[in-house]
């Protein structure tokens, strides 16, 4: 309650302030009565929309990676590449660069499109035969790993980029809940539909990406091989909502709260998940070197980004809202520009969280993303839960649910 007092305090307070500058400005002019109240009305619904766009994007401006390279030779894989998205914006950037892409997408004609787009908006200097896609659904685990098969032949020498975008959001959709609401009309079956729709949240944020990412961890580690002095990347899209969200041990699948709480949670796991993956992944790379010491510093450097309220599909599509949209989100551009740092500057060691092209303090509750052995023990929980095939069982309720990206 005292989060909605303050938000709307400072919102008034902006909009006042705002609204009181532009009649000022506005009095040194000569402009009728009615000019002078449309502009003062402008000036203080400008100020509110300002003020709304820094609470929820917490910067007050955009910031862009200026880091540019030659990719030419290097493989990435972005998971969640549907037009308009933000995985999509980020092979699009990594394509320009010189990169060969692989997108996985959860259909034939969402990556047919998308690899249409991303060849007509490819520059005419480099060869744009370059891209491809494969068909992927993290909900589904033999999807998965049969995704990773049809990916393994695609590559030679390995993997230098990773970025596992793909996931779901934690509110179910208008349509969805209404469907849920037609069919199951009593309270215990809308909860078990809530249940559903949490433990799918788990699977597609958290669970199926570690196994995707687990199955192509020797191509990484393979691409470290080849060229010591280009570390491979792996980046993982978090999320802020992850500040106030702790991690359900006894069941992730279903977490005690709303459903917020179930999409903070996979986005805390996706933070711990990432440390975790690049500590396994270093040391596979030590042992490599202790068995042949002409290899060097062999290295895998992962990270964890948030890029912000970004307009991509998932958003509810209310027309009347686009241009508010449009005022306070980024673009999936503007959005991808801190997983294109994590992918190209070379001044980070590894393990960071990032925000805006800024290194950040991830947080969650009692800091348990900031725990190494919390990180060892998602790691265990979710190697379980994959061996048990725990979320099979979980998520065949269907009902009330948004699939990923």
């Amino acid at each position: 309650m005292g989060t909605i007092f303050s938000f709307l305090a400072k919102a008034t307070a902006s909009s006042t302030v705002a609204g009181y500058a532009t009649h000022q400005l506005l009095s040194l002019s000569t402009l009728s009565r009615q000019a002078h109240i449309l502009g003062t009305t402008t000036g203080s619904l400008a100020g509110l929309i300002y003020f709304m766009k820094v609470w929820i994007q917490g910067y007050y401006f955009d910031k862009s990676d200026n880091h540019n390279k030659d990719l030419t030779g290097c493989t990435a894989v972005v998971t969640g590449g549907t037009v308009n998205g933000l995985g999509y914006a980020t092979a699009e950037i990594l394509y320009q660069q010189g990169a060969n892409v692989i997108i996985t997408v959860r259909t034939k004609e969402k990556g047919e499109a998308a690899l249409q787009k991303l060849k007509s908006n490819a520059s005419s200097t480099v060869g744009n035969n370059r891209a491809s896609y494969v068909i992927c659904d993290f909900l589904s685990e033999s999807s998965i790993r049969n995704s990773v098969s049809e990916i393994k032949t695609k590559i030679s020498g390995g993997i230098d980029f990773l970025v596992l975008n793909a996931g779901m959001a934690g509110t179910r959709s208008t349509q969805d809940s209404k469907a849920g609401n037609r069919q199951k009309s009593s309270a215990d079956m809308e909860e078990k539909a809530k249940n559903a729709h949490a433990a799918k949240v788990w699977m597609a944020n958290h669970v199926g990406p570690w196994i995707f990412a687990s199955d192509l961890m020797p191509f990484l580690i393979e691409a470290a091989k080849r060229n010591p002095s280009e570390n491979p990347r792996v980046v993982w899209v978090s999320s802020g909502a992850h500040k106030r969200a702790a991690i359900s041990w006894d069941n992730p699948f279903q977490p005690k709260g709303s459903a917020v709480s179930s999409y903070g949670q996979s986005k805390l796991a996706n933070i711990m998940h990432a440390r975790e993956y690049q500590n396994r992944a270093r040391e596979i790379l030590r042992e490599e070197t202790s068995l042949n010491k002409e290899k060097g510093n062999l290295d895998i450097k992962c990270f964890s980004v948030t890029p912000g309220l970004v307009w991509t599909n998932i958003i509810p599509k209310f027309f009347f809202l686009y241009p508010l949209y449009w005022l306070i989100m980024r673009s999936p551009t503007k959005g991808a520009q801190v997983i294109k740092m994590a992918c190209l500057d070379n001044n980070l060691k590894g393990g960071e969280y990032m925000s805006n092209c800024y290194i950040k303090e991830s947080e969650g509750i009692d800091g348990c993303s900031n725990d190494e052995e919390l990180w060892k023990r998602l790691w265990e929980l979710t190697a379980k839960q994959v061996e048990e095939k725990q979320y099979e069982k979980l998520i065949e309720i269907s009902n009330g649910s948004k699939k990923e990206n």
